[in-house]
């Protein structure tokens, strides 16, 4: 059954093959929310005309992107936020598309290689944007409220120490405290008691499962608002699907780059990136 209120999405490309390929793998419950626009100079514009949620920019570079991103950051048709942006990236240019990503340029980018690409990840992806910005909407109504931490606390759930000590390594130079929780079934009153700016958490766990887990923090009050990146070693459209709706806010992949780390978690939290 089709999504009842789909986001408004603007596909924008620089030729009528690449554009038209995107606008269908969005198809299904997205298809009703989504337009396209073959003339990025006429972005901006047709931004406003759909008053858009999530931006999905399907140009020849990064550098493209870089180029229309900034214009079209402004908030869209008398939205109180900005749409979300996505770049689609090929895999050379995966780590530019993560210093977009941290410098805030970009909101995700998905990775592909020549036609056609992977409908359900860039599906996901758009879903998932989608959801972000609605959480930045109260994020930054908390920070004006004077509820931000100064410097933000993270609880990664996860039983690799080997993972742990990566994680610490990768996030040193970043201004975030890190909590390691091993034992899925103490997870949740670990986090309750600390309170965290965001959750990291693995989908297999001992003793619980972290979606399980992800589902019974998002049913707390209190605690619902702290987003969830769930820490996954499969993309798999079931498992982000499942995710999604057990009130994940992301995802990421392992094996993973400090690039990709920082990325996510900046979305979330402006002091890491």
């Amino acid at each position: 059954m089709p999504h009842a209120d789909p986001p408004r999405t603007l596909v924008v490309a620089d030729g009528e093959e690449i554009g038209r390929a995107v606008a269908v793998l969005l198809g299904g419950d997205l298809a009703a929310g989504v337009r396209t626009c073959l003339r990025p100079d006429h972005a901006v514009a047709q931004a406003q005309a759909h008053r858009a949620e999530v931006i999905v920019l399907a140009l020849p570079s990064l550098a493209a992107v870089e180029h229309e991103a900034p214009a079209l950051r402004e908030p869209c048709g008398g939205t109180s936020a900005p749409p979300a942006l996505i770049a689609l990236c090929d895999a050379a240019s995966v780590g530019a598309a993560a210093r977009l990503c941290r410098q805030g340029a970009i909101d995700d980018y998905v990775q592909h290689f020549p036609m056609p690409l992977d409908a359900y990840r860039l599906a996901t992806s758009v879903r998932i944007a989608a959801r972000t910005r609605a959480q930045a909407r109260s994020s930054r109504a908390a920070a004006v409220a004077g509820t931000a931490r100064h410097r933000p606390v993270v609880v990664v759930v996860e039983d690799d120490e080997a993972l742990h000590a990566l994680v610490a390594a990768m996030l040193e130079s970043a201004q975030v405290d890190l909590v390691f929780e091993s034992d899925g079934a103490a997870a949740l009153d670990r986090i309750e008691a600390i309170a965290p700016d965001l959750v990291l958490m693995d989908i297999g766990l001992p003793g619980s499962d972290g979606l399980v887990i992800t589902e019974r923090l998002k049913a707390t009050p209190g605690l619902a608002a702290i987003p969830v990146v769930m820490l996954t070693g499969e993309a798999r459209f079931e498992t982000l699907v499942r995710s999604m709706q057990a009130g994940a806010a992301d995802f990421i992949v392992k094996p993973f780059t400090r690039d990709a780390l920082v990325a996510k978690l900046g979305k979330f939290l402006p002091a890491v990136a």
